[in-house]
């Protein structure tokens, strides 16, 4: 059956029992509020353990002081990358611009988060951030009116009620802290988790077999039309095995078109099959001689200027052998459903290539050296038959060691944005067949695979889920956190600076810019669903 229709079947039925519920009187019976279709369940229950909790008064005094540092510097961080997110909507093509689901940290609704990792995520998430606020609020001295649930068919997260009226009345001090608390500690405990994650188990983790594993099959390519999958492990390519990504560049195999028999390791298995033979297109640059010449991924580059190009050395070499701005001969051969074949491509014979220099010193001016070479430059990646192939070591590294050769600031940034998007890549939740490729050694060598990595992905996912609220919380927008924070410090700063300015003025000063901030904040967001589409 349908995922979609199992969901709203599921949530037809949940509404169907909590407004018969409500309807008998049973929900309010045990102290459950009914708000639209989300249950709201209040109790004292837990106020004694935020008591125990808030003991350390001094600690925490400390940690509330340490909470608006973290907020300054992540409100700064998540603004900064809206603000760039903003400026490249224009580049962002309308078929890969993110869809509203993917804005919205709810598992079950965003389809990048699994379900099991994402409720329980978000409910560590969720239960750290209310109860951080509930401790801030009794460090202060404030009354706490009760703690509580959200369910929306599955548990939506806490909540900890502090008195409103008093909260707005004590000294901004201690309502800062109450507001920086929830999301520091969200940020905090995805950093603890990150690192138990990368530093604990996955690199307790070893490849079984050192073979290259595919981590990425072009759509139309040959490795796709075989049946080639995302975490198979290519052992052999014409009866050949190969141990390494460089050996299957340098490998000899048929002419392009040709059948080639690929050996992989999948789920347990080991399959065979026959693959057209070639080197493909796994994406070209815009404004670059392929993409303007109508190049698609999946193609297969037979040959240029008469050489013929079996291998991806066969590629480097044929273009070594070229000058920029050279008009070339090109043969590719692409797939046509009727015949189920790839056959020559006519509509594309010649091409005028670019300068490589002039394109390096554009895009990466840092890897032109003594050596560098002007030759023509063709704009496109490439893979053997149309499958990116990494090494199983490679794979754990960029897991284990996310920083590995981040020299840089860029390439700090890059590595963490790389870190965080690793589900966009396929690689968290890892699970099979990907996992099936490593088994855990040293300290975590008692524990079976399939639980080591349950674990290990239960580390990553509390980690994603908290950085996600944590972040979406700094945001200095009203209601969240960091729009109470930012207009708490703005209420400080407008009364140094307007002096003479009535409590009334200072309070219009103080409103108009705090909802202006919010609706810009708003407008970024939306902007990243809406931008790729009208422009």
């Amino acid at each position: 059956m349908n995922p979609y229709l199992i969901a709203l079947i599921v949530i037809i039925a949940y509404i169907l029992l909590v407004y018969s519920l409500h309807k008998l009187g049973f929900l309010a019976k045990h102290g459950i509020r009914l708000v639209g279709p989300i249950i709201m369940w209040r109790t004292s229950r837990g106020k004694l353990l935020i008591e125990k909790l808030s003991k350390p008064r001094r600690f925490w005094l400390v940690y509330g002081a340490f909470a608006k540092i973290i907020c300054i510097i992540a409100m700064i961080i998540i603004m900064t990358l809206l603000i760039w997110e903003a400026t490249i909507v224009a580049n962002i093509p309308a078929e890969r611009a993110p869809g509203p689901e993917l804005l919205i940290g709810i598992p079950g609704i965003n389809p990048i988060i699994p379900i099991g990792y994402g409720i329980l995520g978000l409910i560590v998430a969720v239960v750290a951030h209310e109860f951080a606020h509930g401790i801030m609020t009794r460090v202060g001295n404030m009354k706490l009116k009760s703690l509580g649930l959200l369910f929306l068919v599955i548990p939506l997260g806490a909540f900890v009620e502090p008195d409103e009226e008093e909260l707005a009345k004590t000294d901004k001090k201690k309502r800062t802290n109450v507001y920086a608390a929830g999301p520091a500690t969200n940020i905090v405990l995805a950093l603890i988790c990150a690192l138990i994650f990368s530093s604990i188990f996955v690199a307790s983790a070893t490849p079984v077999r050192p073979n290259p594993v595919v981590v990425n099959v072009v759509i139309d390519s040959p490795a796709e039309h075989a049946g080639l999958l995302f975490g198979a492990q290519i052992m052999k390519i014409g009866g050949v095995e190969v141990s390494n990504v460089s050996e299957v560049e340098n490998i000899s195999v048929p002419d392009p078109g040709e059948p080639v028999s690929v050996e992989f390791y999948y789920a347990g298995h080991i399959h065979k099959v026959n693959i057209t033979s070639g080197v493909v297109v796994t994406q070209t640059a815009p404004g670059l001689p392929a993409a303007m010449a109508g190049i698609k991924p999946g193609m297969i580059i037979a040959s240029i200027n008469d050489t013929i190009v079996r291998n991806e050395s066969d590629f480097k070499r044929a273009l070594s052998l070229t000058k920029p701005y050279q008009t070339v001969n090109i043969t590719l051969l692409t797939y046509f459903d009727a015949t189920g074949t790839f056959e020559v491509f006519d509509e594309i014979k010649e091409i005028t290539l670019e300068s490589k220099l002039e394109y390096y010193k554009k895009m990466a001016p840092e890897l032109i050296g003594p050596d560098f070479k002007d030759i023509g430059y063709l704009g496109v990646n490439t893979a053997y038959i149309g499958a990116t192939l990494n090494s199983p070591d490679v794979v754990l590294k960029k897991l284990a060691h996310p920083y590995a050769g981040a020299t840089s600031i860029n390439g700090f940034i890059s590595s963490t944005l790389t870190y965080i998007s690793l589900p966009f890549l396929g690689l968290a939740p890892l699970r099979s067949p990907l996992a099936d490729l490593f088994v855990p050694e040293g300290a975590m060598a008692f524990l079976p695979a399939s639980t080591f990595w349950v674990i290990a992905n239960c580390m990553y996912w509390i980690f994603w889920i908290n950085l996600m609220v944590g972040l979406t919380n700094v945001l200095p927008a009203v209601p969240l956190d960091g729009g109470y924070l930012f207009k708490d410090w703005l209420d400080s700063f407008v009364r140094k600076l307007k002096k003479n300015a009535t409590e009334k003025e200072r309070e219009k000063y103080i409103a108009a810019i705090t909802y202006t901030l919010a609706f810009l904040v708003l407008m970024l967001i939306l902007w990243q669903i809406i931008g790729p589409r009208i422009i």
